[in-house]
């Protein structure tokens, strides 16, 4: 005991500078984190929120690294070498980092070049999901049923963006061969379009595009609809209730289901 008060004794002014040090970093984390989240309140663009984030985890990387090294030269560690850079990157190779530098050049990367955006919806390595959060080192992103994957930045190397551009949704439906298919495709023509001012996320249509499959006891009728990115699932479920409505308002009936009962005599 008495040899530890004695090294705290002859260490104070470290302790002191050691602290004060920390104090600042995490004052410095703080203040960044709190203009960040104002920011992003008032600005509802996601490229704005994107660069937002990674400006506010670039500020917390440096903060940290700086703060280690001024921590090591108050406690008597030659830091020009690392401040000069030949010593930082030494370290870091050393280390066998490379796998980190090339994260964080990655994910520099993503965010200048604009592949995607904070809530985007992308598809990497086969996993699809909303994008909740770019780091300097990897991605996270969440699937439809709430499950998230973390991706290192440096292997995501093909991305599908489906946020990019308006999504089309398409709806294919069978009507039975009894029906007058021009009656039919007149009274789609002419309901169809009121979806429109029911779901504001549609950009162009409800359009019936009319028959595409003939069949020996039907015929399939495709409407397409062209929405928001992502938008389109919501649309196809009101667009297979509209006319599911509309066709019993109707009267239109579907394909007929037809029975074979084979009678075979020596069976008997």
């Amino acid at each position: 005991m008495n040899e530890f008060v004695a090294w705290i004794d002859s260490h104070t002014k470290q302790l002191i500078i050691t602290g004060v040090i920390i104090l600042v970093a995490l004052f410095v984390v703080f203040l960044a984190n709190l203009i960040t989240r104002r920011f992003v309140k008032r600005h509802k663009r996601k490229r704005t929120i994107t660069v937002a984030r990674l400006l506010n985890n670039i500020i917390r990387f440096t903060v940290v690294i700086f703060g280690a090294i001024a921590i090591m030269g108050a406690w008597g560690v030659n830091v020009m070498p690392i401040l000069a850079g030949a010593g930082i990157v030494g370290i870091a190779l050393g280390l066998g980092a490379q796998t980190l530098i090339r994260d964080l050049l990655a994910g520099i990367s993503i965010v200048v070049e604009n592949a995607f955006d904070i809530d985007d919806v992308i598809e990497v390595n086969g996993f699809k999901g909303r994008v909740i959060e770019i780091g300097l080192r990897s991605t996270r992103i969440q699937g439809w049923r709430g499950d998230v994957k973390i991706i290192a930045n440096g292997d995501i190397t093909e991305v599908i963006n489906y946020s990019k551009n308006p999504s089309i949704g398409v709806v294919e439906f069978e009507i039975g061969q009894q029906e007058n298919l021009e009656r039919v495709l007149k009274i789609l023509e002419e309901r169809i379009g009121s979806l429109k001012d029911m779901y504001p996320q549609i950009i162009e249509g409800p359009t019936v595009v009319g028959i595409v499959k003939l069949g020996p006891q039907s015929a399939t009728i495709r409407i397409t609809a062209k929405t928001l990115p992502e938008e389109h699932y919501a649309v196809e479920r009101a667009i297979y209730k509209f006319t599911k409505n509309l066709f019993e308002e109707y009267g239109i009936k579907g394909p007929m289901q037809r029975m074979v009962i084979e009678n075979d005599a020596r069976k008997s």
